[in-house]
């Protein structure tokens, strides 16, 4: 029972958080709005050039802020329970790095004046972030089991590094406007979509979150041992194919709208483990929050930081989760 109360009220506490960063991050930028004057817009009013501001800009940008954010956490969590690996994530496991690279090869052999369809780019980027996240967990498996969550980590990095040397590759051979382009892109922004990739990345993040949710029990059992998950009826391996795949596409759908942004994959389960408990049903609803708080929060440190210039908001996520990612890797090892 206490355990229930305090799962509520750390989830009403994150979506009270959240909401207040999503109107602040929703008025902040070149021109600030003030609380009134962003009511008085958002219900109707303000000039037509406020509506196009708040509504077209801002807006898309606050919406998959929160989406990716919880994308991003999600897809973490799974990796997290498939490999039993708490540093197991998306950018670690090479999955960011193979979706970046899926998409630069698009970028790189699509003529300039053809431009990219709405559905190509998170295409690519699935396929190769499933094609890295394969290869790191073929990698780490020997007769069907995995060998080491360690070794799962370490062929994460090194396969993350080769992806890393191809995309560099790639660039060299780039022109300035688009060498601009996935250069921003890879580090991490937000800044630049439209409603079509708010409403693309929302059915993707929906679906599939919804999918994890409904299988929370499964997850749980995943998360045991793999002779106590047999015994119980688990089809370990199929059942880890799924979830894994289906981890990659929520993984590789953020990254293609939102870039190469890392750790929020890794910071956001540990910090819900320790809040609510390993039990998925409240697990990933936590989750999926603080990874909304974490990138909203970001993206608007990112616009401040420097006004009325802003960074990326990459560097900033990365500045909060390299620290954190060694405390956790110290504390592991210990």
């Amino acid at each position: 029972m206490m355990q229930k109360r305090c799962f509520i009220a750390t989830l009403i506490l994150l979506a009270v958080l959240l909401t207040g960063l999503f109107f602040l991050h929703l008025a902040t930028g070149f021109h600030y709005f003030t609380k009134a004057h962003l009511i008085a817009v958002l219900l109707g009013g303000g000039t037509p050039e406020e509506v196009l501001t708040v509504f077209d800009f801002r807006m898309v940008r606050s919406i998959l802020a929160v989406l990716i954010g919880m994308g991003l956490a999600v897809s973490g969590a799974v990796f997290q329970t498939i490999s039993k690996n708490e540093l197991a994530s998306p950018s670690l496991l090479g999955v960011n790095a193979g979706a970046a690279l899926g998409v630069m090869l698009l970028i790189y052999g699509t003529p300039q004046a053809t431009g990219l369809g709405i559905w190509e780019q998170p295409l690519a980027a699935v396929i190769g972030g499933g094609l890295a996240a394969g290869l790191v967990f073929f990698l780490s498996h020997q007769r069907g089991r995995m060998t080491s969550t360690y070794k799962l980590v370490l062929n994460g990095i090194a396969v993350t590094a080769g992806l890393h040397a191809l995309q560099i590759l790639l660039i060299v051979g780039l022109d300035p406007t688009r060498f601009q382009q996935i250069n921003t892109w890879l580090i991490g922004s937000i800044f630049g979509n439209s409603w079509t990739h708010v409403d693309i990345l929302f059915l993707v993040v929906l679906l599939i979150t919804f999918f994890f949710l409904a299988s929370h029990e499964t997850l749980d059992l995943l998360a045991l041992r793999e002779e106590n998950a047999l015994g119980l009826g688990i089809r370990v391996n199929r059942t880890r194919f799924l979830f894994l795949m289906a981890a990659v596409v929520l993984a590789s759908s953020c990254v293609a709208v939102g870039g190469s942004i890392g750790f929020i994959g890794l910071i956001c389960p540990h910090i819900a483990r320790r809040l609510v408990g390993v039990a998925h049903k409240r697990y990933l609803p936590v989750t999926a929050l603080l990874g909304g708080v974490l990138l909203v929060a970001a993206d608007y440190t990112a616009r401040v930081i420097i006004a009325p210039d802003e960074m990326l908001v990459g560097l900033i996520v990365s500045l909060i989760g390299a620290p954190y990612f060694l405390y956790i890797l110290v504390r592991s090892r210990g």
